[in-house]
């Protein structure tokens, strides 16, 4: 007798998984050409206070447009709300080559296939867009769930809403404390 691997469903990250990012403030800024020597003058009390604004968007307690006054309102004396909004559509790089076709690939050996990502209705409207999504049945983002990775209630709401158990879940993220 063949026993049959428990695996239902595979499920990606967005971020490093699917799409190459850049993963910083300073990485972002950097990229939509803010001197170094700017970004070096951010103290550490004003990265915690946008991280806070980032999350709390991620988790679609601020939309865009809020989310851009909250980070301006932390980030005012270094860069100007336009640049802000540039750095933050810098974020997304693409989609890494043959992603698309290996989730094809996954979805003909007959699993399911799922998204699982701390994102924001901003990036979510140009991630929906991308041919890897095409290929993913379940899509499921932090900003629609109320919740992010790695706090539980993420993974509760989406095993339920997948209607899959944990055991039954191959989870791909990039990052350890997210799996």
């Amino acid at each position: 007798m063949t026993s049959r691997h428990p695996v239902k469903l595979v499920c990606v990250d967005l971020g490093g998984v699917v799409v190459r990012i850049r993963r910083s403030l300073a990485e972002t800024l950097h990229a939509v050409g803010v001197p170094g020597y700017l970004l070096e003058s951010i103290s550490s009390e004003e990265m915690l206070a946008f991280r806070g604004t980032t999350s709390r968007h991620q988790r679609g307690e601020y939309a865009w447009d809020a989310w851009l006054d909250a980070a301006h309102g932390v980030l005012a004396r270094h860069v100007d709300r336009d640049t802000i909004a540039r750095a933050h559509d810098a974020i997304l790089v693409g989609e890494y080559p043959g992603v698309a076709r290996a989730l094809g690939a996954i979805r003909r050996t007959g699993a399911v296939t799922a998204c699982l990502s701390n994102t924001n209705d901003r990036h979510w409207e140009a991630l929906v867009e991308l041919p890897a999504m095409g290929e993913i049945e379940h899509r499921h983002a932090s900003h629609l769930l109320g919740c992010e990775k790695p706090n539980e209630a993420i993974y509760r709401a989406f095993e339920k809403a997948t209607g899959c158990g944990a055991s039954e879940i191959l989870f791909l993220d990039d990052l350890e404390e997210h799996c």
